[in-house]
């Protein structure tokens, strides 16, 4: 298989996901279907190398104003075999990131996994996109095991 034809294999997965994470959205009356949400309709993905994630923080930062951000956490509602803990996220899957319409214009998406002892970051990625107030944005992170220190 060469690199063009993995690359096309995965931007059509990509778009799939990103497709039915809109109906499902539209269906459930959010999202697309809200004429004054503005969302960001991320798909995560992650290297082979990221060990299980359970916990997701998702950041949109004003690309021109890294200081005004809007931040969620996310725990895996995967069941887990342990009394305490879900199960870890199955990658690649997409969210709804909500934010203000004041965040309009060019933001930089952020998405770590933590760790669920520490809340130490075990994964990262990151990616700009243009949201488009009361409309859905749609972005693309891949999440990667950060350098050793």
């Amino acid at each position: 298989m060469t690199s063009s034809s993995t690359t096309s294999r995965s931007f059509v997965k990509v778009s799939q996901t990103l497709a039915a994470a809109a109906a499902v959205a539209c269906a459930l009356g959010v999202g697309a279907c809200a004429k004054d949400s503005t969302s960001v309709l991320t798909v995560i993905e992650a290297d082979p190398a990221v060990p299980p994630v359970l916990l997701l923080q998702a950041r949109i930062a004003r690309a021109d104003d890294p200081t005004r951000v809007s931040s969620s956490r996310f725990t895996s509602s995967n069941l887990g075999d342990a009394g305490d803990r879900p199960g870890p996220f199955v990658f690649p899957f997409a969210m709804s990131l909500t934010v203000d319409a004041s965040f309009a214009g060019a933001v930089v998406v952020t998405i770590d996994g933590l760790d669920w002892d520490t809340n130490a970051v075990i994964a990262s990625g990151s990616t700009a996109a243009d949201v488009v107030a009361q409309h859905d944005t749609q972005a693309v992170v891949r999440l990667r095991r950060p350098p050793a220190p």
